[in-house]
């Protein structure tokens, strides 16, 4: 059945920012909006219709290859919360059909910030209020097709919605934009029977790419605990290294540590809370660089 559009279109906008991070977004550019309302519910969230969840696809034609997906930012700009949460997660999406979960993360309607205050900065001007973190990371390869998104709340008055671009930015949505039904079955924005959508959701996975081949890659191993950080990042290594650094996701270093021996710990109890790169450098030069986030 078609679902017909009867509601309000609300458009945000965001400060003007620089940054580069390794996230997937080629699919939001154009202008942020956000349709439906209060009252009928939302095209990228809870609505009367009861839609389950709201996805991205991706796979080898945006950006997906060899390597792992660490995370997910996230900009949910409207919420009403009574106490519930909503999962977070990544699907196997082979055939163009939800398969297997990959990856779910639980996060509470009170730890969403939706004023402009809790906006950090993803890429470009495009605003994110929720980092996650993956607890076990994602492999990939260029053949994987993937949806990444959320799994709406289901308590009585809780309310969210993603923002998305303006209808007609993202001509593929007929492809990549995917809703999951009350049905369980996997339905796409753009389809001209459904929503008739040309959109993208505000939805960057964090990705760690394997280099391409005649690039040199890392002579050692780095993993962090505990992640998400509150005040003490430590760092185990395998192989030979010999200092790490903490870095903004625009790319500035706010914390270095020699590395003695096999581990190291950092301080991180300053930094505001977000996602940031951690990057550890090898004796012969090489480097390893991955995610973390700071509660």
């Amino acid at each position: 059945m078609k679902k017909i559009l009867l509601s309000l279109a609300v458009v945000f906008t965001a400060g003007a920012a620089t940054a580069q991070v390794d996230t997937l977004t080629e699919f939001f550019t154009g202008t942020p909006a956000l349709v439906g309302s209060a009252g009928a519910g939302y095209v990228s969230g809870n609505n009367d219709y009861g839609d389950l969840g709201k996805f991205m696809r991706f796979d080898a034609s945006n950006g997906l290859g060899n390597g792992t997906v660490n995370g997910v930012l996230l900009w949910i700009p409207v919420k009403d919360d009574n106490g519930g949460s909503f999962n977070v997660v990544a699907r196997d999406f082979t055939g163009g059909a939800f398969g297997a979960t990959l990856a779910t993360e639980t996060i509470t309607l009170a730890a969403v910030d939706t004023s402009l205050a809790g906006y950090s900065i993803a890429e470009g001007t495009t605003p994110y209020n929720v980092a996650v973190t993956f607890s076990t990371p994602i492999a990939v390869t260029g053949a994987s097709d993937i949806v990444i998104g959320i799994e709406l709340p289901t308590t009585m008055g809780d309310t969210i919605a993603l923002t998305h671009n303006t209808d007609g930015d993202f001509a593929a949505a007929d492809q990549y934009t995917v809703e999951e039904w009350s049905d369980n079955s996997a339905q796409f924005f753009g389809d001209p029977t459904n929503w008739d959508l040309d959109v993208a959701l505000a939805v960057f996975p964090i990705v760690d790419v394997v280099p391409a081949v005649g690039l040199e890659e890392a002579s050692i191993e780095a993993n962090v605990f505990p992640n998400p950080a509150t005040t003490e990042l430590n760092i185990e290594v395998k192989g030979e290294a010999t200092a790490v650094s903490i870095i903004t996701m625009d790319g500035k270093v706010v914390a270095t540590q020699d590395i003695v021996g096999t581990s190291a710990k950092v301080n991180v109890a300053e930094l505001t809370s977000g996602v940031y790169f951690y990057e550890v450098v090898a004796a012969d030069g090489t480097v390893v660089r991955n995610t973390f986030m700071k509660k």
